[in-house]
């Protein structure tokens, strides 16, 4: 089962756009950077809009750009606005209650998935898309320093 990759590339879109606030991209400039198609750019934008991260404009010179400042969006904002299944999930169908493992796994992956979903969700608040945009901003100068 792939992993969903869409916190990651909204993560990405909103630290390029937070790098030129005032302008808005199109969803083919944003794919350009992300390397994924427009239209994957168009969905995660709209997830984003509803949440009040973005705001879109059409026609000529149009296009999305951030809503709030980049140091008031939290990756859980983010990650809340674009991830639509939970990172951890039980299988659909339950295991062998005749199974001494198997009457007590549920629950207890349950218990277990709940608490990693916890520290998920406060890792995230914790870091703003600011933090994002600096650190980008300073890897990138140390590579063009180190590679002339």
């Amino acid at each position: 089962m792939p992993a969903s990759c869409q916190f990651a590339i909204g993560v990405h879109t909103l630290a390029l756009l937070a790098q030129k606030p005032d302008l808005f991209l199109t969803s083919n400039e944003i794919a350009e950077s992300t390397l994924t198609h427009p239209v994957v750019v168009r969905r995660l934008m709209a997830g984003l809009q509803e949440a009040g991260v973005v705001e879109t404009q059409k026609g000529p010179g149009g296009g999305v750009r951030l809503a709030r400042l980049p140091r008031q969006i939290t990756l859980a904002d983010i990650y809340n606005a674009v991830e639509t299944s939970e990172p951890l999930h039980l299988p659909h169908t339950p295991p062998n209650k005749n199974c001494p493992i198997g009457q007590a796994m549920q629950r207890i992956l349950e218990e277990i998935f709940t608490r990693a979903e916890s520290a998920l969700t406060r890792e995230l608040a914790r870091t703003t898309l600011s933090d994002v945009l600096e650190s980008a901003m300073a890897r990138h100068q140390s590579a063009a320093k180190h590679n002339p």
